[in-house]
Protein backbone atom coordinates (compact mmCIF):
# COMPACT_ATOMS: atom_id res chain seq x y z
CA UNK A 1 0.00 0.00 0.00
CA UNK A 2 2.12 3.01 -1.13
CA UNK A 3 0.74 6.64 -1.68
CA UNK A 4 2.05 9.97 -2.45
CA UNK A 5 5.03 11.67 0.07
CA UNK A 6 3.30 14.22 2.40
CA UNK A 7 4.44 17.61 1.96
CA UNK A 8 5.68 19.32 5.65
CA UNK A 9 2.90 22.30 4.92
CA UNK A 10 -0.01 19.27 4.78
CA UNK A 11 1.21 17.79 7.86
CA UNK A 12 -0.74 18.49 11.31
CA UNK A 13 1.68 19.54 14.28
CA UNK A 14 2.43 16.21 16.67
CA UNK A 15 0.80 18.78 19.50
CA UNK A 16 -2.16 19.19 17.55
CA UNK A 17 -2.47 15.75 16.26
CA UNK A 18 -2.75 14.79 19.95
CA UNK A 19 -5.40 17.34 21.26
CA UNK A 20 -7.55 17.29 17.82
CA UNK A 21 -8.07 13.15 18.24
CA UNK A 22 -7.87 13.30 22.12
CA UNK A 23 -10.85 15.41 21.76
CA UNK A 24 -12.85 12.53 21.35
CA UNK A 25 -11.32 10.11 23.99
CA UNK A 26 -12.87 11.04 27.44
CA UNK A 27 -12.62 8.52 30.29
CA UNK A 28 -13.92 4.92 30.02
CA UNK A 29 -16.87 5.15 32.65
CA UNK A 30 -16.99 1.18 33.09
CA UNK A 31 -15.61 -0.51 36.10
CA UNK A 32 -14.71 -3.62 37.89
CA UNK A 33 -14.79 -4.07 41.52
CA UNK A 34 -11.00 -6.22 41.81
CA UNK A 35 -9.61 -7.79 44.60
CA UNK A 36 -6.20 -6.31 45.64
CA UNK A 37 -4.46 -9.45 44.85
CA UNK A 38 -4.76 -8.41 41.24
CA UNK A 39 -4.87 -4.91 40.76
CA UNK A 40 -0.88 -3.73 39.81
CA UNK A 41 -0.86 -1.92 36.86
CA UNK A 42 -4.96 -0.69 37.42
CA UNK A 43 -6.28 3.11 37.62
CA UNK A 44 -8.58 3.80 40.52
CA UNK A 45 -12.41 4.89 39.71
CA UNK A 46 -12.45 6.24 42.88
CA UNK A 47 -10.64 6.86 45.76
CA UNK A 48 -9.03 4.29 47.95
CA UNK A 49 -9.83 4.74 51.50
CA UNK A 50 -8.17 3.13 54.57
CA UNK A 51 -10.80 0.66 56.63
CA UNK A 52 -8.18 0.47 59.46
CA UNK A 53 -5.96 3.15 60.72
CA UNK A 54 -2.14 2.89 59.60
CA UNK A 55 0.16 5.08 62.23
CA UNK A 56 3.26 4.49 60.11
CA UNK A 57 1.45 6.55 57.32
CA UNK A 58 -0.40 8.71 59.13
CA UNK A 59 -3.45 7.44 57.88
CA UNK A 60 -6.91 6.94 59.98
CA UNK A 61 -9.68 4.67 58.85
CA UNK A 62 -11.61 6.81 56.32
CA UNK A 63 -8.81 8.79 54.67
CA UNK A 64 -7.78 8.64 51.10
CA UNK A 65 -4.79 5.90 50.91
CA UNK A 66 -4.89 6.84 47.07
CA UNK A 67 -6.40 9.15 45.32
CA UNK A 68 -8.91 7.87 41.70
CA UNK A 69 -7.00 8.46 39.24
CA UNK A 70 -3.84 6.54 40.46
CA UNK A 71 -2.56 3.97 39.13
CA UNK A 72 -1.46 1.14 41.63
CA UNK A 73 2.26 -0.03 41.73
CA UNK A 74 3.64 -3.27 42.70
CA UNK A 75 5.18 -1.08 45.89
CA UNK A 76 1.28 0.15 46.50
CA UNK A 77 -0.43 -2.91 47.75
CA UNK A 78 1.25 -3.51 50.94
CA UNK A 79 0.09 -0.01 52.07
CA UNK A 80 -3.40 -0.80 51.14
CA UNK A 81 -3.37 -4.29 53.12
CA UNK A 82 -2.17 -2.68 55.95
CA UNK A 83 -5.20 -0.12 55.98
CA UNK A 84 -7.25 -3.09 55.57
CA UNK A 85 -8.65 -2.48 51.94
CA UNK A 86 -9.31 -6.47 50.52
CA UNK A 87 -10.05 -4.96 47.02
CA UNK A 88 -10.63 -1.69 44.45
CA UNK A 89 -13.02 -0.31 42.50
CA UNK A 90 -11.07 0.38 39.11
CA UNK A 91 -11.82 1.17 35.73
CA UNK A 92 -11.75 -1.36 32.67
CA UNK A 93 -8.85 -1.58 30.81
CA UNK A 94 -9.73 0.31 27.40
CA UNK A 95 -10.85 -1.86 25.00
CA UNK A 96 -8.20 -1.24 21.41
CA UNK A 97 -8.94 -3.07 18.25
CA UNK A 98 -5.94 -4.32 16.59
CA UNK A 99 -6.21 -4.77 12.29
CA UNK A 100 -3.18 -5.21 10.10
CA UNK A 101 -3.64 -4.70 6.66
CA UNK A 102 -1.99 -5.28 2.98
CA UNK A 103 -1.98 -7.71 0.05
CA UNK A 104 1.85 -9.02 1.23
CA UNK A 105 0.57 -10.50 4.57
CA UNK A 106 -2.30 -12.47 2.33
CA UNK A 107 -0.65 -16.02 1.00
CA UNK A 108 -0.40 -15.99 -2.92
CA UNK A 109 -0.45 -19.22 -4.30
CA UNK A 110 2.72 -20.82 -3.59
CA UNK A 111 4.11 -18.26 -2.01
CA UNK A 112 4.32 -17.43 1.73
CA UNK A 113 2.82 -14.51 3.22
CA UNK A 114 4.93 -11.55 4.64
CA UNK A 115 5.14 -12.42 8.70
CA UNK A 116 2.94 -9.34 10.16
CA UNK A 117 5.17 -7.67 12.52
CA UNK A 118 4.20 -4.31 13.31
CA UNK A 119 0.41 -4.75 14.63
CA UNK A 120 1.76 -7.84 16.68
CA UNK A 121 4.08 -5.65 18.16
CA UNK A 122 1.73 -2.90 18.68
CA UNK A 123 -0.37 -5.39 20.66
CA UNK A 124 2.38 -6.28 23.13
CA UNK A 125 2.81 -2.24 23.55
CA UNK A 126 -0.81 -1.67 24.01
CA UNK A 127 -1.30 -4.52 27.14
CA UNK A 128 1.71 -3.08 28.78
CA UNK A 129 0.64 0.76 28.09
CA UNK A 130 -3.24 -0.76 30.12
CA UNK A 131 -5.40 -1.59 26.83
CA UNK A 132 -7.51 -4.64 25.95
CA UNK A 133 -6.47 -6.30 22.85
CA UNK A 134 -7.94 -7.59 20.13
CA UNK A 135 -5.61 -8.60 17.26
CA UNK A 136 -6.84 -9.18 14.07
CA UNK A 137 -5.74 -11.08 11.35
CA UNK A 138 -4.58 -9.16 8.50
CA UNK A 139 -7.21 -8.04 5.97
CA UNK A 140 -6.01 -7.76 2.10
CA UNK A 141 -6.27 -4.48 0.09
CA UNK A 142 -9.93 -4.79 -0.73
CA UNK A 143 -12.64 -2.25 0.16
CA UNK A 144 -15.16 -4.25 1.10
CA UNK A 145 -13.52 -6.62 3.37
CA UNK A 146 -11.56 -3.35 4.72
CA UNK A 147 -15.08 -1.62 5.36
CA UNK A 148 -16.29 -4.59 7.66
CA UNK A 149 -13.40 -5.05 9.03
CA UNK A 150 -13.28 -1.13 10.46
CA UNK A 151 -16.89 -1.72 11.08
CA UNK A 152 -16.41 -4.93 13.80
CA UNK A 153 -14.61 -3.12 15.69
CA UNK A 154 -16.38 0.31 16.28
CA UNK A 155 -17.16 -1.37 19.56
CA UNK A 156 -13.86 -1.02 20.70
CA UNK A 157 -12.55 2.38 22.09
CA UNK A 158 -9.90 2.73 19.82
CA UNK A 159 -8.86 0.92 16.39
CA UNK A 160 -5.72 1.00 15.05
CA UNK A 161 -4.97 0.33 11.53
CA UNK A 162 -1.19 -0.99 10.55
CA UNK A 163 0.27 -1.39 6.84
CA UNK A 164 -1.85 2.06 5.56
CA UNK A 165 -0.49 5.06 3.75
CA UNK A 166 -2.22 8.07 2.26
CA UNK A 167 -4.12 7.18 -0.98
CA UNK A 168 -4.52 3.77 -0.41
CA UNK A 169 -8.04 1.71 -0.32
CA UNK A 170 -8.08 1.63 3.48
CA UNK A 171 -7.82 5.47 3.68
CA UNK A 172 -10.30 5.74 1.14
CA UNK A 173 -12.53 3.22 3.27
CA UNK A 174 -11.98 5.00 6.54
CA UNK A 175 -13.11 8.51 4.45
CA UNK A 176 -16.52 7.10 2.98
CA UNK A 177 -17.24 6.16 7.35
CA UNK A 178 -16.08 8.96 8.72
CA UNK A 179 -13.76 12.20 8.90
CA UNK A 180 -10.10 11.78 8.36
CA UNK A 181 -8.74 14.79 11.06
CA UNK A 182 -5.30 14.88 8.75
CA UNK A 183 -3.20 12.07 6.64
CA UNK A 184 0.27 12.61 7.78
CA UNK A 185 1.44 13.85 11.47
CA UNK A 186 4.63 16.07 11.63
CA UNK A 187 7.07 13.85 12.89
CA UNK A 188 9.79 11.99 11.32
CA UNK A 189 10.04 8.66 10.80
CA UNK A 190 6.14 8.13 10.78
CA UNK A 191 5.21 11.05 8.99
CA UNK A 192 2.46 8.70 7.31
CA UNK A 193 0.34 8.41 10.12
CA UNK A 194 -3.50 9.24 9.67
CA UNK A 195 -5.53 10.25 12.44
CA UNK A 196 -9.98 9.82 11.42
CA UNK A 197 -12.87 9.50 14.02
CA UNK A 198 -15.56 6.99 13.30
CA UNK A 199 -19.00 6.80 14.74
CA UNK A 200 -17.10 8.86 17.65
CA UNK A 201 -14.64 6.13 18.11
CA UNK A 202 -10.86 7.39 17.39
CA UNK A 203 -8.93 5.81 14.73
CA UNK A 204 -5.13 5.68 14.24
CA UNK A 205 -3.58 4.95 11.13
CA UNK A 206 -0.24 3.18 11.34
CA UNK A 207 2.04 3.06 8.22
CA UNK A 208 3.75 0.08 6.83
CA UNK A 209 7.27 1.35 8.05
CA UNK A 210 8.30 -0.54 11.31
CA UNK A 211 10.13 1.90 13.45
CA UNK A 212 7.24 4.91 12.25
CA UNK A 213 5.08 2.80 13.40
CA UNK A 214 6.65 2.41 16.38
CA UNK A 215 7.11 6.43 16.34
CA UNK A 216 3.72 6.82 16.17
CA UNK A 217 2.33 4.22 18.60
CA UNK A 218 4.54 5.66 20.91
CA UNK A 219 3.22 9.64 20.93
CA UNK A 220 0.04 9.19 19.46
CA UNK A 221 -1.69 5.77 20.90
CA UNK A 222 -0.26 5.67 23.91
CA UNK A 223 -1.46 9.56 25.22
CA UNK A 224 -4.68 8.00 24.01
CA UNK A 225 -4.86 5.11 26.10
CA UNK A 226 -3.71 6.89 29.12
CA UNK A 227 -6.62 9.23 28.42
CA UNK A 228 -9.45 6.40 28.40
CA UNK A 229 -8.05 5.28 31.00
CA UNK A 230 -7.63 8.85 32.96
CA UNK A 231 -4.75 7.92 33.86
CA UNK A 232 -1.89 10.74 33.76
CA UNK A 233 0.94 10.76 31.29
CA UNK A 234 3.99 9.57 32.53
CA UNK A 235 7.86 10.70 31.11
CA UNK A 236 9.58 7.68 29.99
CA UNK A 237 12.70 7.47 31.95
CA UNK A 238 15.83 9.77 30.44
CA UNK A 239 19.21 9.17 30.78
CA UNK A 240 22.06 11.96 29.63
CA UNK A 241 24.67 10.41 26.84
CA UNK A 242 26.68 12.73 24.23
CA UNK A 243 26.21 12.20 20.64
CA UNK A 244 28.91 10.85 18.62
CA UNK A 245 27.56 12.02 15.48
CA UNK A 246 24.87 14.56 14.27
CA UNK A 247 21.18 14.04 14.17
CA UNK A 248 19.31 15.73 11.18
CA UNK A 249 16.53 16.98 10.61
CA UNK A 250 13.88 19.53 9.09
CA UNK A 251 12.32 22.11 10.47
CA UNK A 252 8.40 22.23 11.35
CA UNK A 253 8.85 17.91 11.65
CA UNK A 254 9.92 16.80 15.20
CA UNK A 255 12.34 13.82 14.84
CA UNK A 256 12.66 11.05 16.62
CA UNK A 257 16.15 9.10 16.19
CA UNK A 258 16.65 5.79 17.31
CA UNK A 259 20.35 5.31 19.42
CA UNK A 260 23.03 2.86 20.59
CA UNK A 261 24.00 3.69 24.13
CA UNK A 262 27.79 3.09 25.35
CA UNK A 263 29.55 4.16 28.39
CA UNK A 264 27.89 7.77 28.21
CA UNK A 265 27.38 8.11 24.47
CA UNK A 266 24.65 7.96 22.01
CA UNK A 267 25.42 7.03 18.46
CA UNK A 268 22.45 7.52 15.95
CA UNK A 269 21.51 4.21 14.24
CA UNK A 270 20.81 4.38 10.76
CA UNK A 271 18.16 3.14 8.61
CA UNK A 272 13.76 2.73 9.78
CA UNK A 273 13.80 -1.50 9.15
CA UNK A 274 12.45 -3.94 12.07
CA UNK A 275 16.28 -4.58 13.06
CA UNK A 276 16.62 -0.36 14.03
CA UNK A 277 13.92 -0.29 16.59
CA UNK A 278 15.09 -3.93 18.40
CA UNK A 279 18.70 -2.50 18.67
CA UNK A 280 17.79 0.63 19.72
CA UNK A 281 18.78 1.39 23.63
CA UNK A 282 16.26 4.78 23.13
CA UNK A 283 15.52 7.84 21.45
CA UNK A 284 16.33 11.39 21.04
CA UNK A 285 13.99 13.75 20.05
CA UNK A 286 14.68 17.09 18.65
CA UNK A 287 12.01 19.79 18.09
CA UNK A 288 10.14 20.49 15.28
CA UNK A 289 11.93 24.46 15.82
CA UNK A 290 15.22 22.81 15.31
CA UNK A 291 17.57 21.92 12.72
CA UNK A 292 19.10 18.61 13.69
CA UNK A 293 21.76 18.68 16.80
CA UNK A 294 25.19 18.89 16.31
CA UNK A 295 27.64 16.01 17.21
CA UNK A 296 28.94 16.39 20.60
CA UNK A 297 25.48 17.78 22.24
CA UNK A 298 23.83 16.47 25.03
CA UNK A 299 20.74 14.45 24.93
CA UNK A 300 18.04 12.92 26.70
CA UNK A 301 17.79 9.42 25.48
CA UNK A 302 14.16 8.00 26.54
CA UNK A 303 13.69 4.83 27.15
CA UNK A 304 10.60 3.58 25.30
CA UNK A 305 10.96 -0.11 26.39
CA UNK A 306 10.39 0.81 30.02
CA UNK A 307 7.41 -0.53 31.85
CA UNK A 308 5.07 2.25 32.68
Amino acid sequence: MAGSSPSDAESLPLETARRRVGSVAGPVDRTDRIPLSVAVGRVLATDATANDPVAAADRSAGDAVFERSHQIRPGDVGLLRAAGVTELLVRQRPQVGILPTGDELQRTGDESPQAETAGFTLAQYVDRWGGKVTYRDPVADDAPALRMAVQRDLTRDLLVVTGTEPGDTLRDVVAELGDVLTDTVAVDPGGRTGLAVVEDRPVVLLPESPTGARVSAVQLVRPLLKSFADAPLSAHPRTSATLTERIDSRETVRTFAPVAVDDGTATPLPGADLAVATRADGWVSVPADEAGLESGTTVGVEDWDYLP
